[in-house]
């Protein structure tokens, strides 16, 4: 029994002293302030280890950052020691054996391992410095690194530290004011567009950093290639002034931010790449990594002019639609290289998340809307259309005007809506039909369009037919030229003793109005 004692009361005490033998060490941290949510290569803060009590033994600590590191550790991560754990000089200089061990950490894993010498004992402590991680795809608006240790402690309750305290969207509040085209007679412009795009936060565009390898930059893409005829050209720099009463300067540039600046770009129907880059201009006489933005207020860049011309050889009419465009942070890139390599840049870099789209410029369509109130197909009654195009015309000599027409030709579209029935519970559904090179009545060519000067004559009776609808109708029908100057007169008759007609009414662009005053 005295035996067992003995040999437990040694076990204790061996073991007590191997706990007193290796070193504790307290965790603190200088977390990054705010970085953004769409980051590939955002910083983090510095991590300290200060030795508090015993004699550090051979082990290793590892941080756990929970995401991926996306920067070289051997190139990016450094080490600045004080106290016992410094070898001086250089200032910050840590004494053999405390070094970052790379083969043992991880990217992918987001873990950074440090090897810890045995020996060492006495004040003193190290930090680690120039993690950068990717946040980008993730739905963290914090982060906290886990720290674990070998052969030595961490001081309880300090194996979690805070390492980035806010996670934003870098940009904010997209705008645009655009322009609206006159597609009949659209002039040459240049028409003056612009887009405008917050900060996220305070600072997201503040850079001091000489461990990147370009500035912040912005991308702006047009949702679709400009209309046949239509230049839109983005300014070469546009430029604002902070509170502070410094000016700020952005100038094009290639999509990775390298290179001298590209000046105005355009682009055009024929143009693949619909995206422009914009960095922010080097500050005359310092390091053009460092860009003196506004790091107490949200700034707010105006992309402006950008112009809209037309080509005086453009065939008219424009075709009616708009083109928007959407704004992201770049340069665009990815965590990893092929592989899971290591990218050495562009740094910073961003996963493209687009504010937008917001227009650009509106081409208001060659089109006319028709409002025939009543129409009947049923009891013995029909209704016949006759629609013009008078597009063609005797031009202003002729007629006294400012303005001719501008000859165009273009299919036809019926919406027809049928009353409810008698009894009935619910609206029939809308009927729709679009002439073409097989339609009935008169006027078109073969391909369904009604040439300017010629005259569309057709039966409802016809039209419902040729869309496989009930023979029977009675409502009323939207009729939608695909030209301007489009006039129709409908006529109900029981083709006997009784025929009324009139002219159908021209909708306006507003229906939202309080009261609606057609015209026809």
């Amino acid at each position: 029994m005295k035996k067992t004692i003995l040999v437990a009361a040694v076990m204790f005490l061996g073991l007590t002293a191997a706990a007193f033998a290796q070193a504790t060490y307290s965790v603190g941290s200088i977390p990054v302030t705010t970085v953004t949510a769409s980051g590939y290569t955002e910083k983090t803060g510095d991590v300290t280890f200060t030795h508090v009590s015993g004699t550090s033994q051979a082990g290793t600590i590892t941080i756990s950052y929970g995401v991926p590191i996306t920067v070289d550790i051997g190139d990016f991560v450094t080490i600045f020691a004080q106290g016992v754990y410094e070898n001086a000089p250089p200032a910050g200089n840590p004494i053999a054996g405390l070094s970052i061990n790379e083969g043992a950490s991880s990217y992918a894993n987001g873990q950074l391992v440090i090897n810890v010498p045995a020996g060492v004992t006495g004040v003193g402590s190290f930090a680690i410095s120039g993690v950068r991680v990717a946040v980008a795809g993730t739905a963290l608006t914090s982060l906290a690194a886990s720290i674990s240790s070998t052969g030595n402690a961490i001081t309880a309750g300090q194996t979690n530290v805070v390492v980035i305290s806010s996670i934003s969207a870098g940009l904010a509040n997209i705008d645009s004011d655009p322009v609206s085209i006159n597609g009949v007679a659209p002039g040459v412009g240049p028409y003056a567009a612009a887009v405008s795009v917050d900060e996220g936060y305070l600072a997201a565009f503040f850079h001091d950093d000489l461990t990147t390898t370009t500035s912040i930059m912005i991308k702006v893409t047009l949702d679709a290639a400009p209309t046949a005829g239509v230049t839109v050209t983005f300014p070469a720099t546009f430029s604002y002034e902070t509170q502070g009463e410094d000016t700020v300067t952005w100038e094009t540039c290639a999509s990775d931010g390298s290179g001298a600046t590209l000046g105005a770009v355009s682009k055009t129907s024929s143009s693949t790449d619909l995206s422009v880059y914009y960095r922010m201009q080097p500050v005359p006489n310092v390091d053009p990594l460092v860009q003196v933005t506004d790091p107490t207020a949200i700034e707010t860049l105006e992309i402006s002019p950008i112009n809209i011309t037309i080509s005086g050889s453009a065939t008219l009419p424009l075709p009616a639609g708009t083109v928007s465009a959407s704004v992201s942070l770049a340069p665009v890139g990815a965590a990893f290289g092929s592989g899971g390599a290591v990218l050495a840049s562009p740094i910073p870099r961003y996963m493209q998340v687009d504010l937008g789209p917001v227009p650009i410029y509106t081409i208001i369509g060659s089109q006319t809307s028709l409002l025939i109130p009543f129409a009947v197909n049923a009891i013995g009654y029909n209704t016949g259309f006759s629609i013009a195009n008078t597009t063609k015309d005797p031009g202003t000599t002729a007629l006294g005007a400012a303005n001719a027409a501008v000859p165009q030709s273009g299919v036809i579209k019926f919406w027809m809506y049928p009353q409810l029935p008698k009894g009935g519970s619910s609206v029939p559904t809308p009927l729709t039909y679009t002439t073409s090179g097989t339609s009935p009545g008169t006027g078109l060519d073969s391909t369904g369009k009604l040439p300017s000067g010629s005259t569309y004559t057709v039966l409802l009776s016809e039209l419902l037919a040729a869309a496989g609808a009930p023979v029977d109708f009675q409502g009323y029908i939207i009729v939608v030229t695909n030209f301007t100057n489009a006039h129709c007169l409908y006529v109900l008759s029981d083709f006997a003793g009784f025929t009324q007609g009139a002219q159908a009414l021209i909708l306006t662009d507003n229906r939202q109005a309080a009261i609606e005053a057609l015209d026809n």
